[in-house]
């Protein structure tokens, strides 16, 4: 078992020397119980904010409508939460209010699944209502109570399901499954940035053969804001689990035969996001070249490291490793030998153009572009009197 952090243990301590109850809860505990190094501390209590923001100097009111405070110990920030029961959830996603508990059982009863639902405390130990850490031992996500409820109440738990069995490896409960396949319309009451982001973890995860669930039970659909999936889902998945953790890289073969700019759009990726994989789309669908200047104006588009990542898709999507690794060779020498392949690093800029007569607009960029494009094919061409020669 990892070691409790002390800073999480004092908290704990404070708040029990007055009479209150507090455990670690969520994440952190399913992660113990996996023999996986926890990435945050959550910690719930007794006590209501009011009178935790008594016991410690430094907190914030992050979400004290909730019942939740964040503790500043030692710069550390620690979210502490009164147990709370939800009340009723009028929008598929957010309880209309919420009531302070008493019993740790209680705040337990609320959350999603089995595997979520779990407290521990140190000299206590677990408390574990309805067989989380069983679940844990047999690789299993299961709704707390019933799932047609559960998934009535929030349905973005319907894709957080698939999406931790992706992370987890986890197989989903037959019941889990039927209640998503049953209410998997509610999802179109979630908002784009929230599906988005579980979308994304769930493609980002270690067993992307999950994704599969999303398409037998319909929810693919939905997670795509209403729009069917194309392309050989079987075969994605088996690129998937070569691929690199890495988001653009999953993204883009994710959508590799779907219009991802308009996908991308409509569930709210940042701007890179969208540039880089429309682009990772684009160049997957063409052959690729090991002429130097063609290797160029790939370049041109990409940075050097999206390049690489562009190499390995091309491997995963069947190009020859001998091909690919020569490509790599050949981008590595154009920047050993610092040859030209943007306009920033030509011999000559708009003024110089302009001293030589070429008017500033649309004619000075066509020329520019010219010059450059000499300058790929022949890279001792960029001094400043040979170009102004090619005028």
């Amino acid at each position: 078992m990892f070691a409790i952090p002390q800073n999480v243990e004092l908290i704990i301590s404070v708040l029990e020397s007055v009479g209150h109850e507090a455990f670690i809860v969520g994440g952190c505990v399913r992660d113990i119980v996996r023999g996986a190094a926890p990435k945050d501390w959550d910690i719930t209590t007794s006590a209501v904010p009011s009178e935790v923001k008594a016991l410690f100097s430094r907190t914030f009111d992050t979400g004290i409508k909730h019942g939740t405070i964040t503790v500043l110990l030692q710069k550390e920030r620690y979210e502490v939460t009164t147990y709370r029961i939800d009340g009723e959830y009028l929008d598929n996603r957010r309880p209309s209010s919420v009531t302070f508990a008493n019993k740790i059982e209680e705040d337990l009863s609320r959350r999603d699944f089995t595997i979520n639902a779990i407290a521990f405390n140190p000299s206590k130990g677990f408390v574990d209502p309805f067989g989380g850490c069983g679940h844990i031992e047999r690789g299993v996500i299961k709704c707390v109570g019933d799932s047609e409820i559960r998934f009535s109440e929030d349905a973005l738990r319907m894709l957080r399901a698939i999406r931790f069995a992706a992370e987890l490896g986890f197989s989903v409960d037959s019941d889990t499954l039927g209640a998503i396949a049953k209410l998997k319309e509610n999802l179109s009451n979630i908002s784009a940035e929230r599906i988005r982001e579980e979308l994304t973890k769930l493609l980002c995860g270690a067993y992307p053969d999950a994704l599969e669930l999303l398409e037998s039970t319909g929810l693919m659909y939905f997670a795509l804001r209403e729009r069917d999936y194309c392309g050989d889902l079987r075969s994605v998945v088996s690129q998937l689990a070569l691929c690199p953790q890495d988001e653009h890289m999953r993204l883009a073969l994710f959508f590799s035969h779907m219009d991802c700019e308009k996908i991308l759009l409509n569930l709210k990726f940042d701007n890179k996001t969208q540039k880089v994989v429309s682009l990772f789309v684009k160049y997957l669908a063409v052959p690729i070249s090991h002429d130097r200047y063609e290797i160029k104006k790939l370049l041109r588009v990409f940075s050097h490291n999206e390049f690489e990542k562009l190499l390995d898709l091309k491997i995963l999507g069947g190009e020859p490793r001998e091909l690919i690794a020569q490509i790599s060779e050949e981008a590595r020498d154009i920047f050993a030998k610092s040859e030209c392949f943007t306009l920033r690093c030509l011999a000559v800029n708009g003024d110089d153009l302009a001293d030589a007569g070429i008017p500033r607009g649309k004619i000075m960029g066509d020329a520019l572009e010219k010059l450059l494009d000499a300058v790929m094919r022949d890279p001792s061409l960029n001094c400043k009197e040979k170009l102004l020669c090619l005028l």
